[in-house]
């Protein structure tokens, strides 16, 4: 146990200190973290429009509400990274000290410049009455469009990156005093409007260079690259149950030596949030779901039986508690716990660092 304790100190602890510290990872955690009313927010619409009745299905087609369901999956999970966008540099830039929304709007207005912005659609110049069918294009346009595969799952991790880059050269160019200065007379409304213009413009030029770029690519956008480079490989590796299992056990084990499973949440938060939006449009759409494995096992072991550990049952033990001093802590713990908060255990038991609940701390669910 010493050891091992000695061991996560000395290697682990300074690695997990710097990612804490970092305002990528903290703003990158509470970015995804602040899209759950929008993802739980939707989670009833979605179960009672699928509820798994085909005469229940057929009964909400037939009476026109299918599309209505479907309107609230799209506000919602297919406009994820809108979401996310949005969210990380606004919070990168508050976490700097500066006006956060500014930063919020160029990341999202950056994200949909990098975004192709038509669909090509097909005139046939006759009916299919013949297989297999020969020359029947006509011709073809272009319709404006903004395609939500790209605004949804899929375009996460362009979100995190633009996001992040938002966040950065805002608060670069901040700190180098290229806003525009209105004398104190104009009201601080406008003046606050108004300032960050010269440097928006800059930010705008950067990604719209960046899009120019990309066109000219076999790839011709970034979220083709990014999917075909990073994001594709790393869903699949994180859907595995073994994959998932790990990470749980890593965030526990981290834990339990006092550093935030955020830290590791932090970093697979994005692949695992694609998986699950892959799932739940599968499940919209009633197809056979990609990642069913990962979507289990992280059910079983994902955060919902009373935070890290699930400590529900530590908590109701402590309810028929002989000593005081567990007493006046199940006041204080037992409250949070139900919401999966269990800070006050973690510290206040202590669980962290405490020999007697290593085994439990580290297999239990996350």
């Amino acid at each position: 146990m010493e050891k091992l304790e000695r061991f996560l100190n000395k290697f682990i602890g300074p690695i997990a200190a710097r990612m804490n510290r970092s305002k990528f990872f903290s703003a990158l955690a509470e970015a995804f973290m602040r899209t759950t009313p929008i993802t739980l927010g939707v989670a009833l619409l979605m179960i009672i429009g699928n509820f798994p009745i085909p005469a229940w299905i057929e009964l909400l087609k037939n009476i026109g509400l299918t599309a209505h369901f479907n309107a609230a999956l799209g506000a919602t999970i297919n406009l994820l990274s809108v979401y996310v966008v949005f969210n990380f540099a606004y919070i990168y830039a508050k976490k700097d000290g500066h006006d956060p929304m500014p930063a919020g709007l160029l990341a999202i207005a950056a994200f949909f410049l990098l975004m192709p912005q038509a669909i090509k659609t097909y005139i046939l110049g006759e009916n299919i009455t013949r297989f297999p069918a020969e020359a029947l294009i006509k011709s073809s346009s272009n319709v404006e469009a903004f395609q939500m595969i790209y605004t949804g799952g899929s375009g996460l991790f362009v979100a995190i990156l633009v996001g992040y880059l938002v966040g950065l050269l805002y608060s670069y160019l901040i700190k180098k005093n290229i806003t525009i200065k209105m004398p104190d007379s104009v009201p601080t409304n406008v003046s606050e409007s108004l300032s960050p213009a010269i440097l928006s413009g800059i930010i705008l030029v950067i990604f719209f260079i960046i899009r120019v770029l990309f066109s000219y690519t076999p790839f011709e956008n970034i979220f083709a690259f990014i999917t075909m480079l990073v994001q594709a490989p790393l869903q699949h590796l994180t859907a595995s149950p073994v994959a998932i299992i790990l990470i749980f056990t890593i965030a526990n084990l981290l834990w339990f030596f006092g550093i935030h499973p955020n830290m590791v949440y932090g970093v697979v938060m994005p692949t695992l949030t694609a998986n699950m939006t892959a799932n739940m449009v599968a499940f919209q759409h009633h197809q056979e779901l990609p990642y069913l494995a990962m979507a289990v096992v992280s059910y079983v072991c994902g955060n919902g039986f009373g935070g890290q550990g699930a400590t529900y049952g530590l908590v109701i033990s402590m309810f028929r508690a002989k000593s005081a001093r567990y007493k006046q802590l199940f006041k204080l713990a037992g409250p949070p716990v139900i919401f999966n908060i269990n800070e006050p255990l973690i510290f206040g038991m202590p669980l962290m660092l405490n020999p007697f609940f290593f085994i439990p701390m580290v297999i239990s669910p996350a």
